[in-house]
């Protein structure tokens, strides 16, 4: 790239996040609160809370809010802002906090889709991937999971041979119950939605057709497992 195109490519850089810091200088003089909130997606868990913006300095803006959510940016080293007076969610590079003031400095912005504000379920993520075998008529698939909902989840799988998408098929699962370390077994009725992938790994996506026995242990091992990531999140400041 000559000198010429890269003072263009600042340029258009300066530009963009100039107009960025005009959206939030009109939230900070706006006469009635503009309802910020920030968001992370900490081990699937979206973490957010209210903040208000303390400082505008160049391209950067400090804003207050709550310890966990700081302990949040922290692990991220990002952040999403969102108010209903911006369009679109913005994405924020963190430069620093101060836990003693509750502040964080964010600059770096662009506009980025928040996946989590669609779920219609708590997704959370295992402390170490689970091994599962999937029944697909006379096929077996297995694989390994990384996080699960009570909607479903994502098998990463060496094979696809015999899976195909609407197809029927009963998830042995086995999970460990945070509070009283007892096990829970599983046979999970599923569908499946899509197969992404065009070599090993394959990404096979499930969603969960439950019986009442599996909606149940599954719904206590997520309950379980969010309390376990927040005191997680909070010991880490």
């Amino acid at each position: 790239m000559d000198n010429s195109a890269e003072q263009e490519a600042l340029a258009s850089t300066i530009q963009e996040q100039q107009a960025f810091i005009d959206k939030f200088q009109e939230l900070f003089s706006a006469d009635r609160d503009p309802g910020i909130t920030l968001t992370n997606v900490y081990k699937e868990i979206p973490i957010t809370y209210p903040a208000s913006i303390c400082e505008i300095r160049g391209h950067h803006i400090e804003l207050q809010t709550c310890e966990l959510q700081l302990a949040a940016i922290s692990q991220c080293s990002e952040a999403y802002i969102q108010s209903p007076l911006v369009d679109a969610p913005v994405l924020a590079r963190m430069d620093r906090i101060d836990v003693r003031m509750h502040t964080v400095l964010l600059s770096n912005f662009c506009y980025r889709q928040l996946h989590v504000n669609s779920r219609s379920t708590v997704r959370v993520r295992f402390k170490k991937p689970i091994s599962i075998v999937a029944q697909a008529g006379p096929n077996k698939i297995s694989g390994v999971i990384h996080d699960i909902s009570l909607g479903g989840c994502c098998i990463s799988t060496l094979v696809k041979y015999g899976v195909e998408n609407e197809q029927e098929l009963k998830l042995a699962l086995k999970l460990m119950e945070y509070a009283s370390g007892q096990g829970l077994s599983m046979l999970i009725p599923s569908i499946v939605i899509r197969i992404t992938g065009d070599r090993p790994p394959f990404l096979c996506a499930l969603r969960f057709n439950h019986t009442p026995h599996s909606e149940q242990l599954l719904s206590i091992y997520i309950n379980q497992r969010q309390l376990e990531i927040l005191k997680e999140l909070r010991d880490s400041l």
